[in-house]
């Protein structure tokens, strides 16, 4: 049974039918994996196959939609709307992948504290690249990396009260 209302079709069919973002779905089927892509004005293949029996061949009829996708709406709309959908079934389409381009590791490792006791500058720093400038090309620098800002200040105190941080 039809549930569309009863109206007259018009001879050209505006572009709002198009542009509504819900019937593309129309020309969606599911495809299997090793399936040959086939061009959109192709016949759909039968829901039946030959080799079934009569019996199978009534089950299959009696649990048919009542309103398949598409039923009720001129074959001119239903062709238009399978032609202009942006992804239609059985076609490959290039993507931009939205992951980042460098995998991210399961656990994010926890940062790591630099206490610099003597090279260029002293003092307690987050940043590898800061610490390995700090004591790169200069004779007799010291830096340790701790897993806290707590632990990195700690030392780097210990080290002030002993006299051990020195600017080179």
């Amino acid at each position: 049974m039809n549930t569309l209302p009863a109206f007259a079709v018009p001879q050209v069919i505006p572009a709002a039918y198009v542009l509504v973002p819900c019937l593309p779905l129309l020309a969606v089927a599911p495809v299997a994996a090793h399936a040959v892509p086939l061009p959109a004005t192709a016949a759909p293949p039968p829901a039946v196959p030959a080799s079934a029996s009569k019996k199978d061949k009534e089950v299959s009829a009696k649990e048919a939609p009542k309103n398949p996708p598409g039923a009720g709406l001129p074959a001119a709309l239903v062709a238009l709307l399978r032609d202009a959908a942006p992804f239609r079934a059985n076609e490959v389409y290039s993507t931009i992948p939205s992951d980042p381009l460098l995998p991210v590791e399961e656990e994010t490792p926890a940062p790591e504290w630099y206490a610099i006791m003597r090279g260029r500058f002293v003092g307690v720093v987050d940043e590898y690249l800061l610490a390995d400038f700090a004591i790169t090309g200069v004779a007799r620098g010291a830096r340790k990396a701790y897993d806290t800002q707590a632990n990195a200040l700690l030392a780097f105190n210990k080290a002030l009260t002993w006299g051990g941080v020195e600017i080179l």
